[in-house]
């Protein structure tokens, strides 16, 4: 594939839009530059201020392109939020394949039958994660192609969202004079940078923690088994120091940042800080644990919303390979300590991996789901590149080849 064309990942954030800007070169997928812009436009994960938004993903547009020298003229964007929801979805076709084996189009008809979950009408279809195959009640198979049988059951995780939603993000994106070529949850995006096949094979949680919402996937056996998210996120971290120390936003963000949430923490054993009253009309001095108290009670509530969250689903025993932690918020000082605790598993704070190029500038969590985004794009093109040419796809090509029409029109019936 050609330099010009750039894959572009947009991740609109609910206080920052991050882009980065990469190319094919052949096995490697190389960042050429990246760009990031401040707003505060969103609320839960939810844009409240769309030409703010989109001024935001102009700048960070223009960072990028300068520093890539390569035009973002279209991308693949990241939606997160609490308004996106999933379903299980299951399908059974007839095998209609030469000597009823399975072929292509019986794959194909399959997932396009699983699209069909019941959704309400105000809300559209973002992604059908194929989960796998069945052959005559044979479960298990990743991709039955030429095996003989009769019926053929496809199993997908169909992920949709309030229409409102999804067209505010693309709306946003394309005010700013950058096309988009389709949207991605946020954390499925993260768990493209950011996990081992291992770990999804063996089972493992995905939690993003952002600044508007936190969202999280489950894997298992290679597939996706849940989604979901909370709006206790960042801003919540920041607005309840605000209100406990009765100062300002922007204090309270400084504070969040330099405490974190771990009261324990040698490094700021009898520290203490000083903060502006909301008033403006004098300073007032707490303890360092203090603050960092009130952002591990927050952390711990964020923990335990999601393990309830998979408790009440029977699924708090999947996550084997332990939990992923990405997003800005993971970065608090004390939040993996305190996850162990709740979850009882390993947990890792998640980077980017399998990039070359410019990897510095985009290595921390906060720019995982960005990089996934390219990395979901770099394989997509490759599988459709593989349908061109040997008339054969990955699932996920499959999908797309089957379902484009479907998409376009946006949910299910």
């Amino acid at each position: 594939m050609s330099d010009l064309e750039p894959l572009v990942g947009i991740d609109v954030g609910s206080s920052a839009v991050s882009v980065v800007v990469a190319v094919d070169e052949g096995d490697d997928l190389v960042i050429q530059g990246c760009g990031q812009a401040r707003h505060d436009a969103a609320r839960k994960g939810v844009i409240a201020d769309l030409e703010e938004v989109a001024e935001a993903v102009r700048a960070a547009a223009e960072e990028a392109e300068a520093m890539s020298s390569l035009p973002v003229e279209e991308a693949v964007a990241g939606i997160g939020g609490t308004p996106i929801q999933g379903a299980r979805a299951t399908a059974s076709v007839p095998v209609t394949g030469r000597n009823h084996t399975v072929s292509e189009e019986d794959q194909r008809r399959a997932l396009a039958a699983c699209a069909h979950v019941s959704i309400p009408p105000d809300y559209r279809v973002l992604d059908i994660v194929p989960c796998g195959f069945a052959l005559d009640g044979q479960g298990g198979l990743a991709r039955p192609l030429g095996m003989p049988g009769r019926r053929l059951d496809a199993s997908a995780y169909v992920l949709y969202t309030h229409r409102t939603h999804a067209d505010t993000v693309e709306q946003a994106v394309n005010h700013a004079g950058v096309a988009v070529s389709r949207l991605v949850h946020e954390a499925l995006a993260a768990s493209e940078a950011v996990l081992l096949p291992d770990e999804r094979d063996l089972g493992c949680l995905l939690l993003d923690v952002g600044y508007g919402s936190s969202e999280w996937a489950l894997f298992s056996e290679g597939g996706v088994v849940a989604i979901g998210a909370t709006p206790v996120a960042g801003r919540v971290f920041t607005n309840d120091i605000a209100v406990v120390l009765k100062t300002t936003t922007a204090a309270a963000e400084s504070v969040k940042r330099r405490f974190g949430g771990a009261p324990d923490s040698e490094r700021i054993d009898g520290e203490g800080l000083e903060v502006p009253s909301l008033g403006g009309d004098g300073v007032l001095v707490y303890p360092g644990r203090f603050a960092a108290e009130i952002v591990h009670e927050r952390l711990r509530d964020l923990l335990i919303r999601v393990h309830r969250a998979l408790l009440e689903d029977g699924l708090d025993a999947l996550p084997r390979a332990g939990l992923v932690l990405t997003g800005g918020g993971s970065l608090l000082e004390g939040m993996v300590e305190l996850a162990q605790e709740i979850f009882g598993v390993r947990v890792r704070v998640g980077a980017s991996r399998t990039l070359a190029g410019l990897t510095e500038p985009v290595s921390g969590p906060e720019w995982t789901v960005a990089c996934g985004l390219v990395l979901s794009e770099h394989r997509r093109r490759h599988d459709q590149t593989a349908f061109r040419q040997s008339g054969q796809a990955g699932v996920l090509a499959w999908i797309r080849h089957a379902l484009g029409e479907f998409f376009e029109l946006g949910g299910g019936s």
